[in-house]
């Protein structure tokens, strides 16, 4: 029924608390859609922050509080409150109309100073402070807020009054932590469905020929779809290699502590934000190619896929979203 599915009807909105404009104005703030939970929100964070939790639960009538750093010393502090009604802040802040929930980002400020000018530019989010960016932990949870914000569809807030709408299409990029590792001619023939003529780069067969032990290796893919092909412009990058350091999504699955490999697999040189139809075209041709490789990786290693931000991708969401 409707009425038991709280995403499926905005009446349960109406009981939030409605967020202040003149608090929300001095915060950073995490603006989500109708759809989105609580629940989502804390999956999220919980599965990049470690220790990360609710200090205070969210109540349906009261915000929670999602700790970040629930056993450091209190000189520090970064936390998510929420889930706020938009109602009251969006007009007087200028907030999209789809922005129906916030979540109060507050963590100290921590600034660099004047950064030198690129031409173009530092990424959106820094480019939202100016010339003095975000460092330190600011930096490390305004990271975390702005993943969140991707892979919900979401957007940031920043206190210069900037608004960051991440493009969830942008994330491409795509790791398969494993416990299994795959010889170099083992992988080509595995990814040849996904990426047909798949070029190993050389290197790996003189290291083994040479009876030397192989710690890593790559190869490269062109995307065929790409019309500037001869400057070698876009391509698909597939990397091999031991992971020196666990992501926060896998610190509690059994089979990492034998090792884990990682492979790689990024889209090199291509525009993650086009504005074009053929650059949107170019870009989803580069993550199907992307997605059909890690399903077919998954299923010869397996262990788990993670997206660019460091967030778990079920084989299932892939597979859906092939189709």
């Amino acid at each position: 029924m409707v009425g038991d599915d709280p995403q499926a009807d905005p009446s349960h909105l109406l009981h939030l608390p409605r967020l202040a404009p003149a608090v929300a104005a001095h915060h950073h703030l995490l603006l989500l859609a109708a759809d989105v939970d609580a629940d989502e929100v804390e999956a999220l964070v919980v599965s990049l922050v470690v220790g990360a939790r609710w200090t205070t639960p969210a109540s349906g009538t009261l915000p929670g509080v999602l700790d970040l750093l629930p056993d450091a010393d209190r000189h520090s502090r970064a936390t998510l409150t929420g889930p706020w009604s938009a109602t009251a802040a969006r007009g007087p802040l200028g907030l999209p109309d789809w922005v129906e929930t916030i979540f109060v980002v507050d963590v100290d400020a921590e600034r660099s100073g004047p950064a030198p000018a690129l031409v173009h530019g530092y990424g959106p989010l820094l480019d939202a402070f100016g010339q003095e960016h975000p460092e330190g932990l600011e930096r490390q949870v305004l990271d975390v807020a702005h993943a969140c914000a991707r892979r919900l569809a979401g957007a940031l807030r920043v206190t210069t009054g900037v608004l960051v709408e991440p493009d969830p299409g942008s994330a491409v990029d795509l790791f398969v932590h494993a416990p299994t590792w795959i010889d170099p001619d083992t992988l080509a023939h595995v990814l040849a469905p996904a990426l047909p003529g798949l070029v190993l780069l050389p290197g790996a067969d003189a290291v083994a020929d040479h009876g030397h032990h192989l710690d890593g290796y790559g190869a490269t893919w062109h995307h065929r779809g790409a019309g500037d092909l001869a400057e070698g412009a876009d391509h698909v990058v597939v990397e091999v290699e031991a992971a020196e350091v666990l992501p926060p999504a896998l610190r509690t699955a059994a089979w990492t502590s034998a090792g884990v490999l990682t492979y790689t697999l990024r889209w090199v040189d291509g525009d993650r934000t086009p504005a074009s139809r053929g650059g949107l075209r170019r870009r989803d041709d580069a993550r199907s190619a992307i997605e059909r490789a890690a399903l077919a990786l998954h299923g010869a290693v397996g262990g788990e896929i993670l997206d660019e931000d460091g967030f778990l991708v079920t084989p299932e969401q892939l597979a859906d979203h092939a189709r």
